[in-house]
Parts: C-alpha cells; structure tokens; sequence
C-alpha cells in the first residue's frame, strides 16, 4: 500500500474541471437517494457525496488556504493508509459507477468521473480488491479476464458456426464493420454470437471479428488505472486500423462501448474517421432503413415483456429509443415500461467489476432486489437487455431471490421475430 502514490494520483487528476465540481458540491446528500446501493442498504458510506471524500480532502488540503488551515489545526485528517483500506470496500464494492447520482444532484455534478478518479488514486496506491486485479492481469497476459486466447477464442468461434450453422468471418479483408465480441458472449452466451451474425447476415453488412482485437471489456477501467485501459483499447484500435475497417461495433457489452467510444479518445489516438458504435444503435438503423423486416406482434405470445436499461447503454450511450421502437414492433400488445426507466433507470447491482467481488454480493443482491421489485411491479414474465453484463448479474439474482421470471437479450428477440 503506498498512499504517497494516492495522494499524489489525486492532486495530478485535479484540473480545473475536478476543482469546479467538488467546489460546486454542498455536500446536500441528495445523490443518496439515487444511488441503489445505498436505497437498498441505508448505509451512510454508501452515498456518493462520501465515496469521492479522499479525492475532495486531497484537493482541499492541497489547494485550499482552508483546507490547509483546518488540517494544521487538527479539524481535517490527512488521508492515511486506513483510509485508503476503507474507501477501497465502498468505492469497489458498493458502486458500479453508473452516474445515476450525477442526475439527482441540484448542481449537476458529474460524479460518477469523479468516482472514476478515485479509483484511480486506489489503483496507484495498490488497494484494489484481488478479485478484480485477477481479471486485468489474465486481459493483460491472455487478452481476456475470461482466459479467452487466441487457441479458446477460435476453438469457441469454430463451435458456434458449427452448433448454430453461421459463417465467422475472422480478420477478413476489405470488412467495412469490425465486431467486437466480449468474453463474456464468447463463453457464457454462445447463442448471442450466432444471434448477432444472423443480424449482420441478415442487414448484408460487410464486418469481420479480428483475433488481435477480440476482446471488447475493458478491466483497466473497472481498475482505475489508465495504462491498462489503453493498452486494452489499443488492441482493439491496432486490430480496426490494421485491416481497414470503417467502423467497429461493440456488441452487448455496456463496459466495451463506454471504454471505446467514451474513454479511447481522451487517453489514445483514435483512427480519423473511425466510427464506434452499438449493435443496439445498429438494430434501430436497420429497422429504420429497412435492411432487416421485423414480424409485427412476432413476441406478444409470449407473456409481459419489459426492458432494462444499461447504465452505459443506455443512460451513457444515449440508446433509449430504439430498443423501444423494437418491442413495440414485435410485442405492441405486451411490452410493459419498467418504472423508473431510460435515463433514470436503476443499475442492476452487476457493474462496474462489482459483480466479480466475491465479498460485494450482499450488496449487489441487495441492489438486484430494487430491480426484481420494478420488475414485479411491470408484472413481467420475461426481461429483455443489450448488455451481457447485467445479463449475467439478472440470471444470478433471479436465482437467488428463486424467480421464474426470464431473460433474453435485445439481439435474440430481433431474430425470433425476423421475416
């Protein structure tokens, strides 16, 4: 544990942006109220306002003639190494940085970056949990958390086309879309691959998957430290500008799209002219276009059915409408809103690297209660994504909580109702 290299990870990440937020801040609490893990807890060190206290004590004490005053006189602590053990429990453990805080705060404080910087802080000072840090060592070794190898990812890829009668393309020539898988599909939701090359077949898109940038999740982020995020999204980057592509698609992975539309470009060189984009955002210009026909009512027999939105899907990525514009095609009559919903939906508990913390899962079933209970509410018999993320969160807590309601993602109605 080095605090030294926190304290010094927080005073280099305070710019003039960071000093404006946490000088904006009242410290009012109303981000409480909007942050799951504490609505489903009540613990006080859950609110977001304390989860960034190290990065606004830092600042204060660094760059403030009061922050300084009030530590030279003994009213403020230093931060120190049991500090440092403390926030990385709530940080880690507690919050999946979905920003939702950030939509309740009076002052529009951003404060899911802020969490961000945190991290990183805790990151430099070598206080992550190790169930995260097992995931980035094996994507920075193996190229996957998941163990997904050159050898895995083609044995896997060969599989599917195989159990599913598909075409994988891989690192072909003259693609215009370069799609990126996460390992997540590739090892726990094979169908999701085989769904996704129907739809690309389907449309005509010209694409390909590329085994040099295979992997699509990014654990740096989930880390905090930002070497590893852009060694991570640099394979990727590398693998579309090597073979030509004009745009690359993340498929159903919230972390993915986030780290290669959102982060890339503040931390890497992007290829000029480059388009990143969402197999969700995909889906909505076919049917729009009329590149893929949609069976209307092909879904309505099949009991309520209701959508969750993905924190970085959705609230981040701005991919609200056209799931919607899809369900009310294939189920007009059953489709159901989840209340709230879009951009002030609740998170699934799952993200953020939350769900592998082994220690964390009080605290994420908690979180996946307020969700059943939205659920519950929607009386919906099946729940629908574009994030194989909160899939895999959803299908453990419906198990837990011994639920019979079930999951399904986006891509897999769009092929059960095409013409």
């Amino acid at each position: 544990m080095n605090t030294r290299e926190a304290i010094h990870t927080f005073v280099e990440k305070t710019d003039g942006w960071v000093a404006a937020q946490l000088e904006a801040c009242t410290r009012c609490g109303i981000c409480a109220e909007a942050c799951p893990f504490y609505q489903a807890t009540g613990k006080p060190e859950f609110a977001p306002v304390w989860k960034v206290e190290l990065l606004r004590r830092t600042y204060q004490q660094k760059f403030t003639l009061a922050g300084r005053l009030r530590t030279g006189l003994g009213l403020q602590r230093k931060v120190e190494d049991e500090d440092l053990v403390e926030w990385s429990k709530i940080v880690y453990e507690a919050c999946t940085v979905c920003n939702r805080c950030a939509m309740a705060c009076p002052m529009g404080i951003q404060l899911g970056p802020l969490l961000d910087e945190v991290r990183a802080g805790l990151a430099a000072a070598g206080v992550v949990p190790e169930d995260i840090m097992v995931a980035v060592r094996k994507q920075i070794n193996q190229g996957s958390p998941l163990g997904v190898t050159d050898q895995v990812f083609e044995e896997r890829l060969e599989w599917v086309a195989d159990e599913w009668d598909v075409s994988i393309p891989i690192d072909k020539e003259g693609a215009e879309t370069l799609v990126v898988f996460s390992s997540i599909e590739i090892m726990k939701f094979p169908q999701s691959i085989a769904d996704i090359v129907r739809i690309l077949d389907a449309a005509g898109e010209n694409w390909t998957l590329s085994r040099k940038g295979r992997e699509g999740i990014n654990w740096g982020i989930y880390e905090g430290n930002a070497e590893h995020t852009k060694l991570f999204v640099k394979r990727v980057l590398d693998a579309a500008e090597e073979l030509g592509v004009r745009r690359i698609m993340i498929t159903e992975c919230g972390n993915a799209y986030d780290a290669l539309r959102w982060t890339a470009p503040n931390l890497v060189r992007v290829p000029a002219g480059l388009e990143i984009t969402h197999i969700v955002g995909m889906l909505g210009e076919y049917v729009r276009s009329g590149r893929i026909k949609l069976k209307a009512g092909a879904a309505d027999g099949d009991g309520v059915i209701t959508f969750h939105d993905a924190c970085k899907i959705q609230r981040r990525g701005g991919l609200i409408e056209e799931p919607r514009q899809i369900l009310n095609v294939i189920a007009p009559n059953s489709f159901r809103e989840m209340s709230p919903n879009k951009e002030a939906a609740i998170c699934c508990g799952g993200g953020g690297g939350v769900a592998a913390i082994k220690t964390a899962d009080p605290y994420r079933y908690a979180v996946f209660g307020l969700k059943l209970a939205q659920i519950r509410a929607a009386q919906a018999d099946t729940v629908v994504m574009a994030c194989a993320n909160c899939r895999l969160q959803f299908l453990d807590g419906l198990a837990h909580f011994n639920s019979n309601v079930k999951v399904r993602s986006l891509s897999e109605m769009v092929v059960g109702a095409l013409g």
